[in-house]
């Protein structure tokens, strides 16, 4: 579970004053949500995951991780962190060696350590690239590399800061359906800050941060049911969802799981009076 309660938070300013980003932020997510998080930007998104990191600590108020209250300057054992650039995540020449940097660290034994690396390397399907140089390996490939790392520690939450703004569309699919694949697996909570849409959609719930507030937070169907009819919340919807909810202000009954040209193509087809 992710508690923030009371947070306020500023980046101080040479020349002007602090730069306020959160006052009296309050946010509750349970444990083994996958939630995705958007706003516009200098909305909060990558402060509030590295303040659930402990990244950055609140100036006032109180970060909590499975109950437990985080000090000031600590860095959570139980949240794993990733970037959007896995080049600056990588530390060594071969990818064993990265995935294991974490564990040598905390003083894991040998035979532990080469189960962990096994089983996060066999998660992300790159078991066969144990032996490999990281900086030969694409962009997808090191960010699961990264993920991997992360994984092997056993991190309970995942905060995932746009780790896709630097992958080609494969990769970056094969990302989304990986990240889905380790919440059901695992149970993990995951965070994935993003500006995609139609990445967000993946998830299991969305939060949308605006001028350091919660805007909106719920399932997908929450959002479709009400979070569209708020005039208050600044979302601007891919071309697809515009198309489809003006088709539904029109009278046609569509499904709120229908979110993409494909599903829309196929529900129309199925339901030719719709």
């Amino acid at each position: 579970m992710i508690e923030v309660r009371e947070a306020t938070f500023y980046y101080p300013c040479r020349k002007d004053s602090p730069k306020l980003v959160f006052e009296g932020f309050n946010l509750l997510i349970p444990k083994g949500r996958y939630v995705a998080l958007m706003g516009p930007n200098g909305a909060g998104k990558s402060t509030l995951g590295k303040m659930i990191k402990g990244l950055l600590s609140p100036s006032s108020g109180q970060v909590f991780i499975a109950g437990q209250p985080l000090r000031p300057g600590e860095i959570s054992p139980r949240v794993g962190y990733v970037f959007s650039n896995p080049e600056n995540q990588i530390v060594a020449s071969v990818v064993e060696e990265d995935v294991a940097f974490a564990l040598e660290n905390r003083g894991t034994d040998p035979s532990t350590m080469a189960r962990l690396v096994q089983d996060s390397l066999r998660l992300v399907d790159m078991e066969d690239y144990r032996f490999h140089p990281p900086h030969l390996l694409s962009g997808g490939q090191q960010q699961k590399v990264v993920l991997a790392g992360v994984l092997a520690i056993e991190s309970e939450i995942l905060v995932l800061d746009e780790p896709t703004s630097m992958l080609d569309l494969q990769d970056r699919k094969e990302m989304l359906d990986l990240f889905t694949k380790i919440h059901r697996q695992g149970g993990r909570t995951l965070l994935h800050i993003t500006h995609s849409f139609e990445e967000a959609l993946s998830a299991q719930e969305f939060l949308y941060l605006d001028n350091g507030r919660v805007s909106f937070y719920g399932t997908w169907d929450d959002f479709f049911d009400k979070g569209l009819l708020d005039d208050s919340l600044r979302i601007a919807l891919p071309p697809i969802l515009e198309l489809i909810q003006k088709l539904r202000e029109r009278g046609h009954l569509i499904p709120n799981d229908v979110r993409s040209l494909d599903e829309l193509k196929e529900f129309l087809l199925g339901n030719p009076q719709s």
